[in-house]
């Protein structure tokens, strides 16, 4: 665990004092030492180290907003409603900004960009986005029913996030893209809930 070493230091002080029993001792030992297993996990896998769980979530990361982008662009140029093309234009910006910055930080810790977007997502997602027969009513509308509950899409990030302890750089800089991630995700709810309710007579 992150915090593993901390935590054995507090209860081998504990242990001298008298405070735990030998048997409360070595099960709480076993619990810290969790039998040899990785501690560090990321959207259901575990990782040996701080490192490579970073590593792993700065690549899939990196991915996903990277086709954010390309599918958002070609949204924007599809779309016939100012309102919604303004708003696109800049959460299209912050993902392709979001892909570079991860992507240069992956490098940094000697990491390559290695995942890359399953074929039949792609060939599901291009043509629906940037199709100029399909409004943006009915795209605003696929995106929140996927981003209808912010906190738990971002939840495999957010906890692979909280246990980092030793790389502060790597986990400052993904806390702030989160931050912009809850804020586009925003605007597509508010946008969508706009623009599907009934037009005043």
């Amino acid at each position: 665990m992150p915090n593993a070493d901390f935590e054995v230091r507090q209860l081998l002080k504990a242990y001298r004092k008298g405070v735990i029993s030998d048997a409360l001792f070595e099960e709480q030992m076993e619990e810290l030492s969790g039998g040899g297993t990785a501690a560090y996990t990321y959207n259901g896998v575990s990782h040996a180290t701080e490192k490579d769980m970073i590593l792993a979530l700065l690549d899939e990361f990196r991915c996903g907003e990277d086709f954010a982008a390309e599918y958002l662009n070609g949204w924007i140029e599809a779309s016939d409603e100012a309102c919604v093309r303004g708003g696109l234009r800049t959460v299209q910006q912050r993902e392709a900004f979001h892909a570079h910055l991860l992507e240069s930080r992956l490098r940094e810790l000697g990491g390559d960009p290695q995942c890359t977007v399953p074929a039949e997502r792609r060939d599901k997602e291009m043509p629906f986005y940037s199709s100029k027969e399909k409004g943006d009513v009915e795209k605003l509308q696929s995106l929140a029913e996927v981003l209808k509950d912010p906190e738990t899409i971002l939840k495999p990030l957010t906890d692979s996030i909280d246990q980092i302890q030793d790389d502060q750089q790597t986990k400052a800089l993904l806390q702030t893209i989160i931050d912009d991630e809850v804020s586009s995700i925003k605007w597509l709810l508010d946008a969508c809930e706009t623009m599907s309710a009934p037009k005043a007579a």
